[in-house]
């Protein structure tokens, strides 16, 4: 089974994680994410971004330096890493390292998400990932961007 590991940002994003736990597990991935207690332990963590496929960061504007952390890893172990991005996060020092390893970045624009997600599911097309596996990433991505975004909408 192919395994992600999400990065994710506070606990007040576990409801969406939850969600993208189930539809992963019905798409036939299995989703790694950390609790807090595994996240206090950087021992856990590691061996679950070693033991991944791929990893998916989500860093929006609350972003934390635990999902940094996270991602720095899984570039330093080459990991394939998705990470998609909340406009206005800023992220110079991370888009100078993603860029020196040839990642690209997927800017999420809350008001227009669709731009994001093509160039997400271009980028898995290019990618060697089996047509089952890209559809369950894109579905996860997608899924995250729609309960990010009625999360975003209940805060106004």
């Amino acid at each position: 089974m192919y395994r992600v590991f999400l990065s994710y940002n506070t606990p007040d994003e576990m409801a969406v994680v939850w969600r993208l736990q189930t539809l992963a597990a019905a798409s036939g991935l299995h989703l790694d994410v950390p609790n807090a207690v595994q996240r206090s332990d950087w021992a856990s963590v590691t061996h679950m971004i070693d033991t991944a496929d791929s990893v998916i960061a989500f860093l929006t504007q609350k972003a934390t330096p635990q999902v940094k952390n996270e991602l720095s890893y899984a570039l330093e172990s080459n990991k394939p890493v998705i990470p998609i991005v909340e406009r206005g996060t800023v992220t110079t020092p991370l888009a100078a390292i993603l860029h020196s390893k040839g990642v690209p970045m997927f800017t999420l624009d809350p008001r227009n998400p669709w731009p994001m997600e093509n160039k997400l599911a271009e980028y898995l097309r290019k990618q060697k990932y089996d047509k089952d596996t890209r559809n369950a990433i894109l579905a996860i991505a997608g899924t995250f961007v729609g309960l990010f975004l009625l999360n975003k909408l209940a805060e106004t």
